[in-house]
């Protein structure tokens, strides 16, 4: 796997040693978030609808496991950062008013000791159900939740 963007120094490099973030930059382009396909294109259709212009990019494997499951740039042109991020947050805002959404928010905080097993909650739906390291999937809403002794130690850390 190639190395990280010594400029940026959280983008990987793709296969000609180019940066996509700061590559997108340099074309007035500021990254918002970075994250799965489903959750950027989400965020990118609610920015389209408010009349910005966002764009998303693949971002170059930087794991193994982000070859099956890559990660995507959510970029806005530089004008339309603050006014973008303040649609984002208001969004979000909305939905933790919901106490469902709420709880579920504060499951994926906690985080899951795939290596412990045991009985676990469900971070997306909350189920509770015994950890099988073999299938480290929620029987309920079908939600991965890695691989046991293969997280990478900042996955393992709260923000």
């Amino acid at each position: 796997m190639p190395g990280l963007c010594e400029t940026c120094r959280a983008t990987p490099l793709d296969d000609e040693g180019r940066c996509v973030t700061c590559d997108a930059d340099a074309e007035g382009l500021k990254l918002l978030t970075r994250s799965g396909y489903p959750e950027v294109r989400e965020m990118m259709g609610l920015l389209e609808v408010e009349g910005l212009g966002p764009e998303m990019e693949k971002v170059p494997p930087g794991k193994p496991e982000e070859k099956l499951r890559p990660l995507w740039n959510l970029y806005v042109p530089a004008e339309e950062t603050a006014r973008a991020v303040e649609l984002l947050k208001k969004d979000w805002a909305e939905l933790l008013r919901d106490p469902d959404a709420a709880a579920a928010a504060a499951r994926g905080q906690q985080g899951i000791d795939l290596d412990a097993g045991g009985e676990v909650a469900c971070p997306a739906c909350g189920h509770r159900f015994v950890l099988q390291k073999s299938a480290a999937e929620c029987p309920e809403c079908g939600l991965g939740l890695g691989v046991a002794a293969n997280a990478a130690p900042d996955e393992a850390q709260s923000s």
